[in-house]
């Protein structure tokens, strides 16, 4: 499978997983397209914006920041997160992420089943 940036085509989201604020997402795979993974996607959270901290009862996220600063939360705790950091939700946990600089904060975003977990 060949995946192009001209072939892709950004959405506009709003207040993901109960968060506020605007958002552009790009779904890069799909369910089906790639053993054990779920989705994987790229999203861009406006200044402001939010993904409020949600449950992952049977699934595992990765998000990995690409461009822009923010806050991470874990499991409740919150941390500074720029390019390059990455945090994991692990099935059982939740996560959130929080834009609260001035510029976009643009992250991967890969979901998994955990391992035993049918979809």
């Amino acid at each position: 499978m060949i995946r192009r940036l001209s072939e892709l085509v950004e959405e506009p989201k709003v207040n993901i997983r109960g968060g506020v604020g605007a958002a552009q997402g790009v779904d890069l795979l799909q369910l089906g397209e790639m053993d054990g993974v779920l989705s994987l996607g790229r999203i861009t959270l406006e200044p402001g914006s939010t993904i409020g901290e949600h449950a992952h009862p049977n699934t595992e996220d990765l998000y990995l920041i690409l461009v822009g600063h923010g806050v991470g939360v874990l499991n409740g705790e919150r941390f500074p997160v720029g390019p390059g950091d990455l945090f994991l939700v692990k099935a059982g946990g939740s996560h959130g992420l929080i834009n609260d600089s001035e510029g976009p904060l643009t992250f991967l975003g890969l979901l998994t089943r955990s391992a035993g977990t049918a979809v």
